[in-house]
């Protein structure tokens, strides 16, 4: 995985990392917070926004690759070419991965620096980062708190299926190529559990987005 540097944090603005493996549910619970006013930045989106948008990234992928990577209907990137490309090129890959991620991490600066110059002098604010590959791409020191949702492999792969219309073996793929629900609990800090039905989640995820203001907090008083 290609390792990009990642913008500290516009002065003010504190970072929590959202994180989860594939079907656990992350996603909704950082709808839920956006939906409640909270500021939630989803990595995931703005990383296929990269190759599926015109712009700078797209333009320097399609200098790279080649025009030939360019769909001529919509004038974006030709994922599934593209796709056919880096999986057996890990020098491909790699050249991609970097180019999504600069410009990735370009437009978070870009989010944050936008929200900084909203708040009053002295004042501080909370950000948000959906990010399903916090812990795969090393970024845990990026954040202040990590908020971490668990849900048990086999619900995660029944949800998957049934909703994304995926197949078995496409989910454990993934699960196989992300860290362990065991890692994630021990490099996290503050936990959701979201195993079984839906109800309470959107209480559970706002009782986890308090622990992780307290999280911060305490910790910026013990630097006093």
């Amino acid at each position: 995985m290609t390792h990009v540097s990642v913008p500290d944090a516009p002065p003010g603005v504190h970072r929590i990392g959202l994180t989860g493996g594939i079907g656990s549910g992350k996603s909704t619970v950082g709808k839920i917070w956006a939906r409640e006013g909270h500021h939630v930045i989803d990595l995931d989106a703005l990383s296929r926004a990269v190759l599926d948008q015109p712009g700078d990234g797209l333009e320097e992928a399609i200098a790279y690759f080649g025009e030939e990577y360019r769909d001529s209907a919509t004038g974006t990137a030709d994922r599934a070419a593209l796709a056919a490309l880096v999986f057996n090129d890990s020098r491909a890959r790699a050249e991609l991965e970097e180019i999504v991620h600069r410009h990735l991490w370009a437009e978070v600066a870009r989010l944050e620096k936008d929200l900084a110059e909203t708040m009053a002098a002295g004042a501080s604010l909370l950000v948000v980062h959906d990010s399903p590959l916090l812990f795969e791409l090393g970024h845990d020191a990026h954040y202040e708190a990590i908020v971490v949702v668990l849900t048990p492999e086999g619900e995660r792969i029944d949800r998957v299926v049934r909703e994304r219309g995926k197949t078995r073996e496409y989910v454990e793929g993934v699960i196989r190529a992300q860290v362990s629900d065991k890692e994630r609990q021990a490099r996290g800090d503050v936990f959701i559990d979201n195993a079984g039905a839906p109800e309470g989640l959107e209480t559970r995820a706002d009782a986890a987005l308090a622990s992780a203001r307290r999280l911060i907090r305490d910790r910026l008083h013990a630097l006093e």
